[in-house]
């Protein structure tokens, strides 16, 4: 990074960005996998409710045949 003291702005070298962009890629790295292991678990979730929803719609009509 370099100051040049006639205007006091401020430039970014490559190493500068290239720094910049490795952090950015980091996180967004990890806001992926952390989405991608989130919608995982709520798939299982939707899945064993499904399951369960299936298994009690098979007790349940099991039921009302047993007793009218």
């Amino acid at each position: 990074m370099t100051l040049e003291q006639d205007k006091m702005t401020v430039r970014l070298s490559v190493r500068d960005w290239i720094a910049i962009g490795g952090i950015a890629v980091t996180i967004l790295g990890g806001v992926l996998t952390a989405y991608l292991h989130h919608d995982r678990l709520l798939m299982q979730i939707v899945t064993q409710q499904a399951a369960a929803n299936e298994r009690l719609n098979k007790i349940e009509t099991r039921l009302e045949r047993t007793h009218p």
